[in-house]
């Protein structure tokens, strides 16, 4: 049991130091408590005397900058990995940031991951190693785990763009077979049942995010070309949940409030994607908070692998309005089959090199996100990216790694009791 004091001139500063330190305390599987007495305790305050110094802007939602270690720095110019982890693991640097993309969402050009070209890193953890290292801990060493998600944002596009790139090979056949199974009421990308097949061949599970409301927005937006409610629909929800993987809401782009689209879905989901991961910091917080919500997966970058946040594990976000915790739990996203389809162009061989370059980089104390569209198992326009998906399951059952469920992370990452 490590016991924290903070000192007289820091106290104004104890809802956010605790926060930090329950986040520590929980990502090096640590015991803590709070003194009244700086006697045998580990001190936090202003001064030079205490263990950690405290900056006045310390917590604060502007930090001056982050040097190019990818650390914020103190007055004298040393890093500070109390100060670093809080303001990175947080996005603050998103909350005031109005220069959105075609989307609105925020750029990854104007984020201090692309400036820094530090995305790949998983700073906040080497902040709280080097906490450790302080208090002469040793750093905590444990396996990544997986968690594998799917956004089902269309089943009725494969007869368009998979057709076309059948017939733009003369594979008439091919097309006359997407022809008749959409006929049948079984369009190619309504394959949520063949994805957990294929997924239980490798002793993993998944989840799956569903958008409630359809129909496009503008000529560059849309929700989803489906009818959530349609018994076709309907029947691969429930066979999700009664295969053992878990079903979630995908927020759509729509007016409708968190309520409004959680009637639509017919019961409570524990977790939530936004739909293009478009949101807006803190306001889509608190949205998810008032929800009811225990989990949600958005945070990541559209153009970019890696870490949006430089944290590889999941957390409770801080709430600057009430000074404490969300309830809920925020998964990073790190790697999305669309990030290399559609955004880099990459090939099949040239994005498992990049995947398996991230996950060789991160084989540690962290829960790696992973995003694949359920339209990129078919091996038509998108030829390469099923196999690129076996990858990645092949991946997780040869170096025996383990999936982690939406449930489970909730119970091993949350610090609200």
């Amino acid at each position: 049991m490590i016991r924290f004091h903070i000192s007289s001139d820091a106290q104004h500063l104890t809802p956010e130091i605790t926060y930090l330190l329950q986040i520590w305390a929980k990502n090096q599987q640590q015991e803590i408590v709070f003194s009244d007495s700086p006697d045998g305790s580990v001190t936090l305050g202003k001064g030079d005397k205490n263990v950690f110094v405290i900056p006045e802007a310390f917590a604060q939602t502007r930090i001056p900058g982050i040097a190019a270690s990818g650390m914020v720095e103190d007055e004298r110019g040393r890093p500070d990995p109390l100060t670093t982890a809080f303001y990175l693991m947080n996005s603050l640097q998103e909350f005031d940031d109005t220069d959105a993309d075609e989307l609105g969402r925020f750029k990854f050009t104007n984020s201090h991951q692309y400036k820094l070209n530090n995305n790949l890193d998983n700073v906040v953890q080497r902040c709280f190693d080097e906490i450790s290292k302080t208090l002469q801990l040793p750093p905590r060493r444990e396996n990544s785990r997986f968690f594998l998600s799917h956004d089902i944002d269309l089943i009725h596009g494969a007869i368009l763009e998979d057709g076309f790139n059948v017939i733009r090979k003369g594979r008439v056949d091919l097309l006359l077979q997407m022809i008749f199974r959409v006929a049948i009421r079984r369009p190619d990308w309504l394959n949520m049942d063949k994805i957990m097949k294929l997924e239980s061949e490798y002793d993993c599970r998944s989840i799956f995010f569903w958008l409630v409301n359809r129909g496009k927005l503008n000529a560059r937006e849309r929700n989803a070309d489906y009818n959530f409610s349609s018994a076709k629909v309907q029947k691969q929800f429930r066979l999700v949940k009664a295969n053992g993987f878990e079903n979630g809401l995908h927020k759509s782009i729509s007016p409708d409030t968190f309520a409004e689209e959680i009637s639509k879905l017919g019961e409570h989901p524990t977790s939530n994607r936004y739909h293009y991961l478009k949101f807006h910091l803190p306001q889509a917080y608190h949205d998810i908070e008032a929800a009811g919500l225990k989990l949600d997966a958005s945070l990541g970058f559209a153009e970019a692998i890696g870490f949006r946040n430089n944290y590889g594990a999941p957390f409770n976000p801080f709430n600057f309005n009430t000074r404490k915790p969300f309830s809920f739990v925020e998964v990073p996203l790190h790697i999305m089959d669309r990030t290399f389809f559609q955004y880099r162009r990459s090939s099949p061989e040239e994005a498992w090199k990049a995947i398996l370059a991230f996950f060789e980089r991160n084989k540690e104390n962290a829960v790696l996100s992973v995003l694949w569209h359920n339209n990129f198992f078919t091996n038509y326009k998108f030829k390469g990216y099923p196999e690129l998906y076996r990858k990645i399951l092949a991946y997780i059952r040869d170096n025996q790694f383990q999936c982690i469920s939406a449930e489970e992370i909730i119970r091993k990452y949350s610090i609200i009791k």
